[in-house]
């Protein structure tokens, strides 16, 4: 391994040459007439790939300067094979490496090298070359070179454009021997060199004052690897490569600024695949497969097919969630989906619910969009004390909006954001409600009462100056919640028309939102997030895959499917196979009949981007509405994982009540809960569909099947109960053993005080105390 001190003192010019010959005259004038000692510099010229005159116009240069040591050498084709080489010959302490068709003031070395120092990388000033005029013109990176001199402070951010190209720095060579440019890449090399480079060493930036006239000069031509004409080849599949390498760079990356810096370097590569993507909007689906391959750590995806000048915006409004990512629970989906479905950088405020389940790779996702992220340390809880806790933190964190929004089921996010509204009324709120909170089924309350007299009258000073209805310790938290949010807020979203009538039915207190509430379903992500996170879930084709993601209660009872499965065609009975992902395959494996379970595979949950991939995999998703007849005035209920399953453009089945939301949806295969013939030929007309079969026209005995099937449950039932007296007995015979043992365990306390209290244990006592020494 070559130490530094193998090394001369100077500078070692890398130039690879291809096909040059029109321009590497002005290069190597430039080279000749530098005002430095020749001694402190060599130039190493490598030919790749085809010759032409330039070798010969190289050599002439070399007879007519003998003074000057250049160096003429060859490598295989390609320009990374030929710095690989030029780095491998280097023998002066700092290298530079410069293209063949471009030059070089002539104090440029030397300026330069007066500011080297190990670890130290220095820079010049960088124009462009108009080819055909020759007018020299500022680049985009001229004003980050013209506008700071001297050492850098932040050079990721502010010079960052400048450092990642290959040309005009002078580096310490001992570390560019300790790297290499990779030649499977045709273009996009100098970013995944840097990439690469910047994070394996702690370089300090030095950039020379513009007043000194130490320049380096770019000649743009046509057939430059940084210009070539569109192709599939050069926009997607050699910038995909190029960000491969900038994700190798990522992982060495020590700390946050040099994550971000590397993360931003895939920008450029984005831009050319949109480029790509406006030309040929069809070959969409085919660039997320194939970015899917990669696995990437990090991808840009906020950037991929959008509108690059309508991202990034500088005024922020404030999201308020009490669960977000990456806390995986529904409501956090749905505000991450809204974030990235708005396409505008947020601020945030969540609790940090650390006793809850994790999705880091959807946060991973979500958080391009999330400029500052507040978080109030706290565990999950829906007691009042943590309502509390979590606005009085709240308000300490959070400074001046000009928009909130904010999301329940949880009411804490409306909570805080009517404290932020009260204290800031011309703050713009916009609050969301994803169910209705008072109530669930069997008009069972969701929430204790409010019982903080101090917050209570707090609030109805507040009311009553607006002439409103005052709240009290009869009133539900949740019930509070709801109907201060309908008060205070600018605007209401509910996400179905159906829920909005329930909760104002359901209220008792008289409010009038018409002017300010809105309907807004759930949204459905751009095709690329199901692409982001590739399932490796194994799926047979012989048979026509059905998949449900979710709980099951007494009022999602997946009944349904069970009794359609149990009536098919015997012809399709065995082409079926049901995958469940469920936390609930203990009431699952009651609940299916002994044909369906041999053909069902039972999963935990997954992620959520790995569930938007699985999703479109499946030949037929489930969707089940919840049976509310009886508990509400119509159903308020539109699953949420109905947006998720449209997007996935695969077959959906909806199982709907009558009249509800779900049943109003667009959807091919629909049928209603309870009927069983519905049901039933929904289900083979699925199966001909998917077989490609037809079937001859049967009838179903609904009694005599109903009457097996509940002998099938009752059996289950009697199961259950013999497995509930069981344990039962396993526990009074447990009991009885404590029991026991409690009874002697008080039984020898007993007597060792006896024996303590005894006059043989005090007499002995000294006897002890000799036994003891003797020891």
């Amino acid at each position: 391994m070559i130490k530094e001190s193998d090394l001369k003192d100077g500078i070692s010019a890398i130039i690879p040459t291809y096909k040059g010959e029109k321009y590497i005259n002005k290069l190597l004038d430039s080279l000749i007439n530098q005002s430095i000692d020749f001694n402190l510099f060599e130039a190493i010229f490598i030919v790749n790939g085809e010759f032409d005159s330039t070798p010969d116009i190289i050599k002439k240069y070399q007879t007519a300067n003998p003074e000057v040591n250049i160096i003429l050498t060859e490598s295989e084709k390609g320009v990374c094979n030929a710095r690989n080489k030029g780095i491998e010959l280097a023998s002066m302490k700092y290298s530079i490496f410069i293209d063949d068709d471009d030059f070089i003031s002539e104090n440029y070395f030397e300026e330069l090298y007066k500011f080297v120092k190990p670890n130290r990388i220095v820079l010049g000033t960088f124009y462009d070359i108009d080819e055909d005029t020759g007018k020299v013109m500022d680049s985009y990176m001229t004003p980050q070179l013209l506008k700071n001199s001297g050492i850098i402070e932040n050079p990721y951010k502010t010079i960052k454009d400048a450092i990642v190209i290959t040309t005009n720095k002078i580096i310490p060579t001992i570390n560019v021997k300790n790297s290499n440019f990779n030649p499977e890449l045709t273009n996009g090399v100098d970013i995944a060199y840097y990439a690469n480079f910047y994070p394996d060493n702690d370089f300090e930036f030095y950039v020379v004052d513009k007043s000194i006239g130490a320049n380096y000069y770019r000649l743009w031509r046509e057939g430059s690897i940084s210009r070539q004409d569109m192709s599939y080849e050069f926009n997607i599949d050699n910038r995909l490569k190029v960000i491969e390498n900038i994700n190798k760079g990522l992982k060495k990356a020590k700390n946050q600024e040099m994550r971000s810096f590397i993360e931003s370097l895939t920008g450029g590569q984005v831009v050319k695949i949109n480029e790509y993507l406006n030309k040929y909007p069809k070959e969409y689906n085919n660039v997320l497969k194939d970015i899917l391959e990669y696995d990437y750590e990090f991808f840009p995806y906020k950037y991929l097919n959008e509108d690059l000048s309508k991202l990034n915006n500088d005024e922020r409004k404030l999201i308020i969630s009490y669960a977000f990512s990456p806390t995986n629970t529904t409501t956090s989906n749905v505000v991450a989906k809204k974030i990235l479905s708005d396409k505008k950088n947020v601020d945030i405020i969540c609790a940090s619910l650390d006793d809850m389940p994790k999705d880091f790779t959807l946060e991973k996702i979500v958080l391009e969009y999330i400029v500052n992220k507040f978080k109030v340390t706290s565990n999950f809880s829906t007691e009042w004390d943590n309502i509390l806790n979590f606005v009085n933190e709240g308000m300490k964190l959070i400074k001046d909006y000009g928009e909130i929004y904010s999301r329940a089921n949880f009411v804490h996010s409306h909570f805080l954001a009517l404290e932020y509204k009260i204290k800031n009324p011309k703050t713009y709120w916009k609050a969301e409600f994803s169910d209705p909170l008072i109530y669930t089924f069997g008009n069972r309350h969701l929430s204790g009462k409010l019982t903080d007299e101090e917050y209570i009258s707090r609030i109805n000073k507040i009311l009553k100056e607006k002439n409103l209805e005052p709240i009290s310790s009869e009133n539900d938290i949740n019930c509070v919640c709801e109907y201060l949010t309908f008060i205070f807020a600018d605007e209401i979203i509910f996400t179905n028309e159906s829920q909005k009538d329930v909760m104002i039915d359901s209220l008792p207190f008289k409010v009038d939102i018409d002017e300010k509430y809105i309907i807004s379903p759930h949204p459905t992500l751009d095709e690329k997030y199901y692409h982001i996170k590739k399932s490796n879930y194994s799926l047979d084709k012989n048979y026509v895959n059905f998949a449900y993601f979710g709980v099951i209660f007494p009022n999602r009872s997946f009944e349904d499917f069970i009794n359609a499965f149990e009536n098919i065609s015997e012809k399709f009975k065995d082409k079926i196979r049901l995958h469940l992902f469920t936390p609930n395959r203990t009431l699952f494996e009651q609940l299916l009949t002994k044909d369906l379970l041999e053909k069902t595979t039972f999963n935990q949950n997954i992620d959520y981007l790995e569930f938007l991939n699985l999703s479109k995999k499946f030949d037929v998703l489930i969707a089940e509405d919840s049976y509310t007849k009886g508990h509400f005035i119509k159903n308020p209920y539109l699953p949420s994982k109905i947006s998720d399953y449209k997007g996935s453009d695969t077959t959906i089945w909806a199982i709907c009540e009558k009249n509800s939301e779900m049943s109003k949806l667009d959807i091919k295969y629909k049928s209603y809960i309870n009927d069983l013939c519905g049901n039933t030929d929904t289900l083979n007309s699925i199966m001909c569909e998917k077989t490609n079969e037809e079937i001859e026209p049967f009838t179903i005995d609904e009694k005599e099947y109903n009457k097996q099937r509940t002998v099938h449950l009752t059996q289950k039932i009697a199961e259950l109960i013999d497995v509930c007296e069981s344990e039962f007995k396993k526990d009074e015979m447990y009991l009885a053993k404590i029991n026991e043992l409690t009874t002697r365990i008080q039984n020898l306390e007993k007597e060792n005080s006896e024996i303590l209290n005894s006059n043989s244990w005090k007499v002995t006592k000294n006897f002890r105390k000799i036994g003891k020494k003797f020891k």
